[in-house]
């Protein structure tokens, strides 16, 4: 028989779903005359269309796509069919199993043309907090299932009225298909509890309580955050004092970029930042003024800032000239909270009131957070907006699918599937059952969209971590390989498959210079490592170099109890007054301690960067135990800005080991002078030394950086000062943090290139 037209099937992959990609295909298809169709299939868009007017038709596509899309691959083929379209349609998506070409879509802050609409009485939508389109709202918090179809999401439940399904089937409008459209007439109902108020009545409760000094809970797009007056003295003590959490700082909403300008120095990048789709929380330098309560981030230099993203936070916003504290309604170290029963169970003695809503959150997920740093914004928190995070490090030969597990804390997830990356949103830590169950609960949705059966899983080290124990009880179930990466090595693939992307002179087969500094983390030899200097690519690393190990007195235990680290440095490098000085304040226990330092009694050898921060801090006399990860760090940081020169203490490298105890000594005459910031500021500008000091002993390779430690903004702006001086090529992560949550990254690369 003898087809009456010819026509192609054109695939597109990337980030093509929940980004408005399908309206964007009708219209321009049919205002270019072309008869077909369109349709998600699995995680992908399908076009049906006349063959005659397609490479036209791709080339438009690739010019006009919409702004929150990315195509990353198009595939054409000859479509035989006997039916002869009359007209271009959207029909029904199907399912099928999902490439990792295929972009999870991601929650966008709500846009401006949506934001109108809420803020004008005489639209239909006034005050209406769930005002969304193509362009904006939530996408992977609502999403139960790929193609992202109503009926997929937690939108489901809600059946559109009459006027927002003719939106709905208006090509003209912006809400032409977009899936979680709905208005006051077919809504999703906020309540505020105690007093069971609807909708802007809710709303209206909620600024009287803030104003009041209450603390409220507010879901907002991933889960519940509590938030009170920014301003208030008695507000913010009694939060810290029900959620103990004595001294970590607390991140501000402001209402717009001018109010963020008035509290912080704000660097036209993170304008930028502040005010894009993502809407991370942005940490930037304080100023000093009475705009916010001395509480909120105290003994450090630095606050968080976030602008409104929701219709939720602008309806508040809008209401107050004061900014509010914005911290997650989580209990230390678990999951943010998404649900009202949840939220009762664990947070009713903490908050004085509730303002919740009737959708679910189907994958509750945190802000993400960004910092400039050496000169580019750069991701401390990979989560709302930002993530799930594909990354296509081009062509490989190896068809292993792979699952990286992550390590202990700041967890991720990474999938990979020929050499293509799918990092999941960071999940928390695993030191407690809820992490552990939302661990495996985001396991079990990824692995039902990509990999049901995968043939790799890669684990850490270190057998005591939840993730390995996970890794090695998964792969039993799904009969797949149980692989073990060094937590060190997982760092140093992650930053190096990432400076791929970033630089061309840096490719799989070169090599570089990885510097990889942070807390914790086994090493091959089964000590703690942490100040770690390697050569190598993605197949082979050989150890070059370290810092000098020191105790850690009573083993993990020192890593909140910090005055056990500096005892230890100060009676290894011999620094006797600040011996004396500990001997005369812990009375006993010092004497407990030397033993256990001569002995070598509950003792572990660590090399890590990280802990000589805390030592450091401890032999300042900052502070003895950290009240949360890095607050010794943060308040060196923060000293920094008290003397403005700097130079840097003596070292030495023997042997590519880095003997830190002149450096010491040297401290301790800066202490017995009283000039603590002057010991902050050049202690950190000495690490930027000892970097440099190996690059040049390696002048021909790159230098990538990778570890928590990396987070430190003045260590890092250092370290570009000097390395641009020097003209030495460096890459730090820019895409992934530095800290653990590239761990899962780095494992999957490995399995790519070695198994």
């Amino acid at each position: 028989m003898i087809l009456s037209a010819r026509y192609s099937k054109i695939i597109i992959e990337g980030l093509v779903q929940g980004v408005g990609f399908r309206p964007f295909v009708y219209n321009l298809a049919t205002q270019m005359g072309l008869k077909g169709s369109v349709r998600n299939i699995g995680g992908s868009v399908e076009i049906i269309a006349n063959m005659a007017s397609c490479d036209e038709f791709i080339s438009e596509l690739k010019a006009k796509c919409p702004i929150h899309s990315h195509i990353s691959k198009i595939t054409m083929s000859e479509y035989k069919t006997k039916n002869v379209y009359k007209d271009f349609k959207i029909i029904k998506s199907t399912s099928q199993k999902i490439s990792l070409e295929s972009s999870m879509p991601k929650d966008i802050a709500i846009c401006e043309e949506c934001l109108n609409e809420i803020r004008d009485p005489k639209n239909r939508r006034y005050e209406y907090a769930f005002s969304t389109c193509i362009n904006c709202g939530p996408r992977y918090t609502i999403i139960d299932f790929l193609p992202y179809d109503r009926n997929n999401t937690s939108m489901k439940t809600f059946r559109m009225c009459a006027k927002c399904q003719k939106e709905y089937g208006d090509c003209n409008d912006r809400r032409f298909h977009a899936q979680p459209n709905s208005c006051p007439d077919c809504p999703i109902t906020l309540k505020f509890y105690p007093s069971g108020n609807l909708n802007a009545q809710a709303l209206r409760d909620v600024i009287v309580a803030i104003k009041a000094g209450k603390i409220i809970a507010i879901k907002g797009v991933g889960g519940f955050a509590l938030i009170c007056d920014g301003r208030n003295d008695e507000a913010i003590s009694t939060l810290r004092s029900r959620k103990n959490r004595p001294t970590k700082p607390f991140a501000l909403m402001v209402k717009d970029i001018y109010m963020a300008s008035k509290i912080a120095d704000l660097d036209p990048l993170e304008i930028m930042a502040l005010s894009s789709s993502v809407a991370p929380i942005v940490l930037s330098t304080k100023k000093t003024n009475d705009l916010h309560s001395k509480f909120i981030a105290p003994n450090v230099r630095t606050i968080g800032l976030i602008l409104p993203y929701s219709g939720i936070h602008h309806l508040i916003m809008q209401e107050l000239d004061f900014p509010i504290v914005f911290t997650s309604a989580n209990l230390s170290g678990e999951p943010i909270i998404a649900s009202l029963n949840e939220l009762k169970e664990k947070m009713s003695s903490i908050v004085d009131g509730v303002l919740d809503y009737d959708r679910e959150i189907i994958h509750p997920i945190d802000d993400s957070i960004m910092q400039l740093v050496a000169g580019e914004m750069r991701v401390l928190r990979l989560a709302r907006g930002l993530a799930p995070l594909n990354i296509d490090l081009g062509k490989n030969l190896n068809t292993k699918t792979a699952i990286g597990m992550g390590a202990e804390q700041k967890i991720t997830l990474t999938y990979a599937i020929r050499n293509k990356y799918l990092i999941s949103p960071y999940l928390g830590d695993l030191d407690n059952i809820d992490s552990i169950k939302r661990y495996e609960e985001t396991m079990n949705f990824f692995n039902q969209l990509y990999l049901e059966y995968p043939d790799i899983l890669i684990s850490d080290m270190h057998k005591n971590y939840h993730s390995s124990k996970i890794s090695a009880k998964k792969s039993l179930e799904l009969s797949c390989i149980n692989e073990k990466v060094p937590h060190h090595h997982a760092h140093f693939y992650a930053i190096f498959a990432e400076s791929m992307k970033q630089n061309n002179a840096i490719t799989q087969s070169s090599k570089a210079l990885g510097i990889i500094w942070d807390g914790t983390g086994l090493g091959k030899d089964g000590k703690i490592w942490g100040g770690e200097f390697f050569i190598g690519n993605l197949k082979e690393i050989s150890r070059i170099g370290h810092f000098k190990e020191f105790k850690l007195l009573g083993g993990e235990g020192a890593i909140k109890d910090i005055y056990k680290i500096g005892y230890a440095l100060a009676l290894q490098c011999e620094a006797k007054e600040l011996i004396r000085r500990y001997e005369n304040k812990l009375g006993n226990e010092a004497k407990m301690l030397h033993q256990m330092f001569d002995k070598k009694i509950n003792t572990f050898q660590t090399t890590s960067v990280g802990r000589l921060f805390d030592g450091v801090a401890s032999l300042c006399g900052l502070l003895d135990k950290n009240s949360f990860e890095g607050e010794a760090g943060m308040i060196l940081e923060s000293l920094c800005k008290k003397y403005p020169k700097k130079e840097s203490y003596d070292f030495s490298i023997i042997d590519g080991v880095v003997d830190f105890s002149k450096m010491i000594l040297q401290i301790q005459e800066d202490i017995l002078s009283f000039d603590i910031p002057k010991v902050a500021r050049n202690f950190i500008y000495t690490l930027a030394n000892i970097a440099l000091a190996f690059a040049k002993k390696y002048p021909h390779y790159p230098i990538v950086f990778s570890g928590g430690v990396f987070q430190n903004k003045i260590l890092c702006d250092d370290i570009k000062e000097l390395f641009d001086t020097h003209k030495r090529d460096f890459y730090m992560h820019k895409l992934l943090p530095s800290n653990d949550m590239c761990i899962s990254f780095g494992q999957a690369v490995y399995s790519q290139y070695n198994l």
